[in-house]
């Protein structure tokens, strides 16, 4: 007790556990949206578009990140958290007095949407603050080994279970976990305030040059536009298959719902793991490397997804891809820390979340499309080949280019 105590009154710790507890609630919520949603329709694009739903709000990221750039950090996400808790324990409410449908499911999902994209914007340019440049990427890999336990392994395997015992346990847990957050995030220093403060002179013309600012940015820095660019074809291809996962689960592996969040859980390891040991694995084999060996995990585990029928091979397959997406996350996030300069890392970071989130809520509608028109296995199997030749392409050009950015200095 009096060593967790200790632990705690470290900002860094405070700020971790806050982020982990609001990622386990998502992870719940997460789960259980789309079991509520096949509750009441068998339509695959119906049930993808709870996953679109959530990632659409990316669309406005430039919007986000001008707003994290020109806020306190810390209020924000607290601001944030506090407004989806409303918004999820109205859901919890409809659901108990028998109001509830697709159109607040789809209500719901798109409003938590806005708010996970804000705190996601916000959260990217807060580990800086609270580690050295040369604790990133440890710091990094605990975040996302966090984000993987509460988002991919506790969290959906929590919802899906107090799913079956009632609909609205999940949302109410969800409510609780964003509470404690808020909490927690109120105790940090205050360190998280803006490196400019905002002109009040013209609104309009101030929003114009930041947004200018951060798209300049990008443009001249060839590595972080291409890596852009690259994520967002991921993110679409791996958005495709994941939005109808809960139906490949029941219609390809005849499985029953509850098996969601279990084979969900059971994946996740394979993300820890990634998690735990990836700032080594980057330091070691290089950044361009390290993405390059990502991706193609990812297209691997995709194509075998697509071609087996055993749930468990498949969820073998579920913990590689969730590994090989942290290690791209988390060496992806490293790079845009050390390469972005601290005013402008909101900004950098929005329009990288704008392409990726944007890409994730596209590639969703198109996997219930697919499925619809074609079956689950052909969604399945859709992201291989594109994942494989973009990632192949990118480090490809700049790893022979540059030095790698995993092994080199600070922001310039």
């Amino acid at each position: 007790m009096v060593a967790t105590t200790a632990a705690l009154r470290k900002p860094f710790l405070r700020y971790w556990l806050s982020g982990f507890l609001d990622d386990f609630g998502d992870g719940v919520r997460l789960a259980a949206l789309p079991l509520l949603a096949a509750q009441l329709t068998r339509s695959p694009t119906a049930v993808a578009a709870v996953t679109a739903l959530q990632s659409l709000p990316w669309l406005i990221g430039p919007a986000l990140g001008i707003i994290v750039d020109r806020s306190d950090r810390r209020r924000l996400m607290a601001l944030v958290d506090t407004t989806r808790a409303v918004m999820i324990a109205a859901l919890a409410g409809a659901i108990l007095g028998h109001a509830d449908g697709l159109a607040l499911i789809y209500l719901t999902a798109f409003t938590t949407g806005v708010g996970s994209a804000l705190r996601n914007t916000a959260a990217v340019t807060c580990v800086p603050r609270l580690v050295g440049a040369d604790g990133l990427d440890r710091a990094n890999g605990q975040v996302i080994a966090g984000q993987i336990v509460g988002n991919e392994l506790a969290g959906p395997a929590a919802g899906g279970w107090l799913f079956g015992l009632a609909a609205v346990l999940p949302f109410a847990v969800n409510t609780g976990t964003l509470g404690i957050a808020v909490l927690l995030l109120l105790t940090l220093p205050s360190v998280f305030r803006p490196v400019r403060q905002p002109d009040h002179a013209s609104k309009a013309r101030a929003v114009r040059r930041d947004l200018a600012e951060g798209l300049g940015w990008l443009r001249r820095h060839s590595d972080i536009r291409d890596l852009t660019l690259a994520v967002g074809v991921i993110s679409a291809m791996d958005a495709a298959w994941f939005a109808v996962l809960v139906l490949y689960v029941i219609r390809i592996l005849h499985q029953r719902p509850g098996a969601y969040g279990v084979l969900l859980a059971i994946g996740a390891i394979g993300g820890i793991a990634a998690g735990a040991g990836g700032a080594r694995f980057t330091r070691r084999l290089g950044a361009w490397r390290s993405l390059l060996f990502s991706g193609l995990v990812m297209a691997g585990s995709q194509l075998v997804l697509g071609l087996t029928a055993s749930v468990l091979i498949a969820a073998a397959m579920l913990a590689a891809s969730s590994a090989a997406f942290a290690l791209f996350n988390m060496t992806a996030v490293t790079m845009r820390q050390r390469r972005i300069p601290d005013d402008l890392l909101g900004r950098v970071s929005s329009l990288y979340g704008t392409v990726a989130g944007g890409a994730e809520a596209l590639g969703a509608l198109a996997g219930g499309l697919i499925a619809t028109a074609a079956g689950i296995r052909a969604t399945m199997l859709a992201g291989v080949a594109p994942i494989a030749i973009v990632t192949i392409w990118t480090t490809w050009r700049h790893q022979r280019e540059q030095p790698d950015p995993g092994q080199a200095g600070l922001p310039r």
